[in-house]
């Protein structure tokens, strides 16, 4: 659950989408699945420019802590 000296946010999910953390626009960025896991996904959101890093964990999607950048 952590990064670093930092704990990652939980981000919510509508529908099973993920939607961008910072802009909160509602452009689909990834299909959550409720079995999946992955260790880093690196997103890239087209309206904000900025690429997201995320865990996901069962099905619940977490930002990384400190690993978000601008384009």
């Amino acid at each position: 659950m952590t990064d670093g000296p930092f704990f990652d946010k939980l981000l919510p999910t509508e529908g099973g989408w993920l939607t961008c953390p910072f802009c909160r626009r509602n452009r689909r960025l990834k299909r959550i699945f409720p079995n999946e896991e992955a260790a880093r996904v690196g997103l890239y959101c087209r309206d904000c420019k900025r690429y997201v890093y995320v865990r996901i964990s069962k099905g619940q999607c977490f930002l990384i802590a400190g690993a978000s950048k601008d384009a």
